[in-house]
């Protein structure tokens, strides 16, 4: 299957901050109510137990979360979902991979995200270079058999068929 993606840089970029204000949130709890008081009038979490719970949400939340449904919270509001080049469910190991990039893509403000988006050929950050996977929602076909121009869901992209509501015909991709 050929997919042709669209770059959708603001709705990505909306996911992402949804997604990492929710890990923000969890942080800023998690700090708050297990951090001792500091001299700069904060909170330190020791190095103890408590402070995995960051790690193990952030595995949980992406990763785990993404590698299931195929999108986090923000991409599911925005109507975006993580899949293979191939049309498949991306795997755990795709969906750590593409995270363990974050850092990288949301330099300076998701700059490399950005650029990277805009200047490949499937509209991939580095991340999803790295997984080989690429992010849909939106696309827009052309049906075969009306020539009517529709929206394809992520479903209707991973199920690699539609129904045309002009023609009502199925067309399989």
């Amino acid at each position: 299957m050929n997919i042709k993606t669209e770059a959708k840089v603001l709705r990505r970029g909306v996911a992402t901050i949804i997604d990492y204000g929710l890990y923000l949130i969890f942080f800023t709890w998690l700090v708050v109510t297990y951090g001792e008081p500091n001299d700069e009038g904060g909170y330190t979490l020791s190095n103890d137990s408590k402070s995995w719970w960051i790690f193990i949400f952030w595995v949980i939340y992406f990763p785990i979360i993404e590698s299931i449904r195929g999108q986090t919270l923000g991409k599911l509001i925005l109507g975006l979902r993580v899949i293979t080049k191939t049309g498949n469910a991306i795997s755990f190991g795709q969906a750590f991979k593409r995270h363990l990039m974050d850092m990288i893509d949301f330099f300076f403000f998701g700059l490399v995200a950005i650029i990277t988006v805009k200047n490949t050929p499937d509209h991939q950050r580095v991340g999803d270079l790295l997984a080989k996977t690429i992010v849909v929602g939106g696309e827009s076909i052309t049906c075969a058999n009306c020539n009517e121009s529709l929206t394809l869901t992520p479903t209707e992209i991973m199920n690699n068929k539609f129904v045309c509501p002009s023609c009502k015909k199925t067309i399989e991709m």
